[in-house]
């Protein structure tokens, strides 16, 4: 199967997280499938969340009478939904340092505190650093997918690509197309973020022989038509032996293998 390559990094990230927001605003430990999907569309040129709230709000009050629907979905996400993507996180054990930064925001109408002065805590990623992989696959349509290939090759952007909010630029570098052979028996370990459901198995060994490590956490692997809010799914990645009796049918269409790496495709 062919793929796309690439190294995706920045000296900060922020993705942020929707539950919690009384003391500070909080991150996802990684770049996840949807903000992947906003930077990719971001590079070829698909609108997002403001030009799908204009829309609506056109067609609400009928100032457009063109008879276009409700966009129930951003542009980038109801071109890329399908998108078949790799993650291989390049952290220490998975991780990426992380830090809470506090700036003011001095709209005036952004508090009701006295003086007009909100102060902003984010939790930031520092340097994190991923090696994504985009399949050409049945759910990214040719055309899509030769588009993303000659842009990120070339090093083209419709608009700045950036890690979760414009005060992140993201850097993509080493990219290139490759074959990926797909799997026709159980690998011993997943180097990439995959589904928690394919456990470890208890009296394996660890790779590489080093110091065990286990990262798992809910991220959005996709969004809700009601309100495009976030759908999670429990994301792991760790370097201990596979369960190879946890795998499902469907997971080893995901299975692939980039020379020594095993990779599971979102």
């Amino acid at each position: 199967m062919r793929a796309l390559r690439f190294e995706l990094s920045g000296e900060t990230a922020f993705f942020k997280k929707p539950d919690v927001n009384v003391h500070a605003y909080f991150t996802y430990s990684h770049i996840h499938k949807v903000a992947l999907c906003g930077l990719l569309g971001a590079i070829i040129g698909l609108s997002g969340y403001a030009r799908q709230h204009e829309r609506n709000r056109m067609r609400s009050t009928g100032s457009k009478a063109d008879g276009s629907e409700i966009a129930i979905f951003p542009e980038f996400y109801e071109v890329l939904r399908d998108i078949r993507i790799s993650i291989v996180p390049h952290g220490d054990r998975g991780y990426f340092p992380k830090k809470i930064q506090i700036f003011n925001n001095t709209v005036g109408y952004a508090s009701q505190e006295a003086g007009g002065v909100l102060n902003v805590r984010e939790q930031w990623i520092e340097r994190p650093h991923w090696t994504v992989y985009i399949a050409d696959c049945k759910g990214l349509s040719d055309q899509v997918f030769e588009k993303l290939a000659d842009y990120i090759l070339n090093s083209k952007a419709e608009f700045m690509p950036y890690l979760g909010k414009n005060d992140h630029p993201a850097t993509i570098s080493k990219p290139c197309l490759i074959e990926l052979e797909q799997l026709d028996e159980a690998p011993y370990y997943i180097d990439s973020l995959r589904a928690a459901h394919i456990g470890c198995d208890a009296r394996g060994t660890i790779k590489n022989r080093g110091l065990q490590s286990y990262f798992q956490e809910h991220m959005p692997v996709g969004l809700n038509a009601d309100n495009n809010g976030y759908v999670t799914q429990p994301l792991v990645y760790t370097n201990q032996e596979i369960d190879p009796d946890t795998l499902r049918e469907s997971d080893w269409s995901r299975l692939c293998a980039d020379g020594d790496q095993t990779l599971y495709f979102l």
